[in-house]
């Protein structure tokens, strides 16, 4: 058998497309819109691929496959591609939002797909599409030319013309890959369509399209800031729902307000929470851009909700009730950079602890725990987990903590009747026990200082909070004799690094020499010249920046204040993007950094010496 048509590289992109979608099956759980869309747009664009290719080989045999079963590969093959074209602008569209599906153009294109399928289904009787001579050979109906390419191109060019019509839906790097990926789709289907007939190139096309869509667009932390906007969206409608109903009476009042404050902090802490793990995670500008929209959302949101505490929780003044702020209001009154947190501390140093140190956190919302755990798990700390106090006692007859997070309202036994049985039973004499809580209400802290908790840390916390319980509270086993040594030792290592202010590193290390030691002979032998001069002469921006992040962090961690700050210089310039005045200061700081890096090699070889 000949085969009458080039299929090879649309056969080439069978496996690329099938382990597309099956990773699309398996890993993307966000159910947005966005996704849905890319998920079918894929799915269509892998079987119209495998049918288009079979279709091809049934032609080439001729006569010895039944017409029937070429009349129904054929028009699959063709409602394929049409649908497929439709799903581009149906995946497009998903980011403007479902108020385009009441549009007149929106009508029209759901027209001309009826009108399409009755086009096809009345081909089997007519023959006006295409139809089959007696050897088997296929022949072009009338309407030929208008079902097989001006259908799909009709949609793929609608979809191109959304696009630019719509540039405020669209980030900046959205814009030029879906463009990109027209234009690229035309091309390529215009080259089949008037030159080369028998090359099988539009799924070929079509795939790739897929791929580059996949690797500029549907990222996993794109795919959370998604679903990190959704959850803000449902925290702010259930507020609004909530502050309606608290006119009970004084008693049942402070019961729903504690309620509340626990429904509601609880998601902000998961949507700041994260959101900080994206910034922490990602250097791509668009993302981080957008995270912080999402920070300084959920921290209105957090003062409007703390404003609704207060009104509900205040008696009513002699003139009547009482006005409660709109949110609007509070935007309209509100500076932006009050609700950001100074990026600091978005890069700060953290703790680092030995292994032996073991905290407890107990709570019984997964995402509360999934973020503790991520917090200190990187200090070097070993980190259990409970979901109720039941669950939390257990596990203190099984082991010795050193400190305990535990959380109010949980099922099965709370927070407060928890602390009570580990008292009983002396299980816990001297661990401190902190109380994790959205409970904010005015009294409610001494309350539980009370009932015998040794701190208070309200929902929603930042990892500087916590960092600050873990330093205060952390045990200080023969602190007397330890701390003289230790003063001492650290001490003689400022004196023969004069060139460096040991005493952040003592705090951020916990006190251990021996790992500073370390640090410093890792960061002396490290050389970043080559990848930051590359990044800055090939215009990388991004990648000059995240690397000089990274010099920064190193540098506050061994106490290298003068390297701080010539590259945090280094970063301002890398984001205006001043090429000369980078090239000259790069040099001046990686000189900077090897004469430090030399002394530092230097000193320490003759300690070992000692």
């Amino acid at each position: 058998m000949i085969l009458k048509y080039n299929i090879f590289l649309e056969l080439a992109t069978v496996p690329l497309n099938f382990i597309l979608c099956v990773f699309f099956r398996l890993k993307y759980k966000e159910d947005t819109r966005v996704n849905r869309e890319f998920k079918i747009l894929a799915y269509l664009v892998f079987m119209g691929t495998v049918i288009d290719i079979v279709d091809a080989v049934l032609i080439s045999i001729g006569a010895g496959v039944p017409v029937a079963v070429k009349y129904l590969v054929n028009t699959l093959n063709y409602v394929l591609a049409t649908t497929g074209a439709y799903q581009f602008i149906r995946y497009v569209i998903a980011y403007v939002g479902d108020k385009y599906n009441k549009t007149t153009g929106a009508f029209i294109n759901k027209v001309l797909l009826g009108i399409y399928a009755v086009i096809i289904i009345q081909n089997i009787f007519t023959g006006t599409v295409f139809y089959y001579l007696d050897n088997g050979q296929p022949m072009a109906g009338a309407l030929f030319m208008m079902i097989v390419y001006a259908y799909p191109l009709y949609y793929i060019l609608y979809g191109g013309v959304f696009i630019l019509s719509h540039p405020e839906s669209y980030a900046k790097k959205m814009k030029y890959a879906l463009v990109g990926t027209f234009f690229f789709m035309i091309g390529l289907y215009a080259l089949q369509m008037f030159v080369y007939r028998s090359l099988l190139v539009t799924y070929f096309a079509a795939s790739l399209a897929i791929l580059v869509m996949f690797l500029t667009l549907e990222t996993p932390d794109y795919a959370k800031l998604q679903k990190t906007l959704e959850e803000l969206s449902i925290s702010k409608r259930e507020l609004e729902a909530s502050n309606i109903r608290a006119t009970e009476g004084s008693r049942a009042k402070t019961r729903f307000l504690a309620q509340m404050s626990n429904d509601i902090r609880t998601p902000v802490n998961a949507i700041m929470g994260y959101s900080n793990l994206i910034l922490a995670d990602t250097n791509e500008e668009t993302t981080r851009e957008y995270t912080r929209r999402v920070k300084i959302s959920a921290k209105r949101l957090l003062t409007f909700f703390e404003n609704v505490l207060n009104y509900v929780s205040e008696e009513t003044d002699e003139n009547g009730p009482r006005r409660l702020p709109s949110m609007a209001e509070l935007i309209e009154r509100g500076d932006e950079l009050e609700y950001l947190e100074d990026e600091s501390s978005e890069r700060s140093i953290g703790l680092s602890g030995a292994p032996e140190i073991r905290i407890l956190v107990v709570d019984d919302t997964p995402l509360n725990l999934d973020l503790m755990v991520r917090m200190i798990s990187p200090m070097g700390f070993t980190v259990d987990t409970a979901t109720d106090g039941e669950k939390a006692i257990l596990q203190v007859r099984k082991f010795r903590y050193d400190l305990i997070f535990m959380d109010h309202l949980m099922p099965v036994m709370d927070g407060v009747e928890a602390l009570k049985i580990l008292r009983n039973e002396r299980l816990c004499d001297n661990t401190p026990v902190i109380m994790l809580t959205a409970n904010a209400i005015a009294g409610e802290e001494e309350k539980y200082l009370n009932e015998g908790f040794a701190a208070y840390l309200t929902k929603p916390f930042t990892e500087d909070k916590v960092r600050e319980v873990l330093k205060k509270y952390l045990p200080k086993k023969d602190a007397k004799a330890r701390d003289d040594m230790d003063i001492s030792a650290w001490e003689n290592l400022q004196e023969k690094l004069p060139m460096l202010r040991v005493a952040n590193a003592r705090e951020y290390l916990l006190h251990d020499t021996a790992l500073y030691k370390k640090i410093l002979i890792s960061y002396s032998e490290e050389d970043v010249s080559s990848d930051l001069s590359l990044a800055v002469r090939g215009g990388n921006y991004e990648e000059a920046i995240a690397i000089i992040m990274s010099e920064i962090h190193k540098a506050k961690l061994i106490g290298a204040e003068s390297l701080v700050k010539m590259a945090e210089k280094l970063e301002l310039l890398c984001r205006k993007k001043e090429f000369e005045l980078l090239r000259e200061r790069i040099g001046t700081f990686i000189a900077e950094k090897n004469a430090l890096s030399e002394s530092i090699i230097t000193q320490l070889q003759v300690e070992k010496g000692e």
